[in-house]
């Protein structure tokens, strides 16, 4: 199983996944969670280390930093059920 890390931040309503040759954006998390999977489906199995840049959180949302956790998001292989 391979390994990627990918930064996320927020800017004008969309949060931003990059790293690892990946740059992707979505105002949903899940939904961005969903792309980045399915831009490495052919690497699969994969786990990615997500990270967030609190330093780049919009003021609105510093108040909510502490819910924001890093979390890896594992990519099953395709024979995985």
């Amino acid at each position: 199983m391979s390994a990627h890390e990918l930064v996320l931040t927020y800017e004008h309503g969309v949060w931003r996944a990059h790293g690892a040759g990946i740059d992707l954006g979505h105002a949903d998390l899940s939904e961005l969670d969903a792309l980045v999977a399915a831009r490495l489906a052919s690497a699969a199995p994969v786990d990615v280390c997500v990270q967030f840049d609190l330093a780049a959180l919009p003021r609105g949302l510093q108040q909510y930093q502490a819910h924001y956790c890093n979390y890896t998001l594992r990519v099953p292989g395709s024979d995985s059920s």
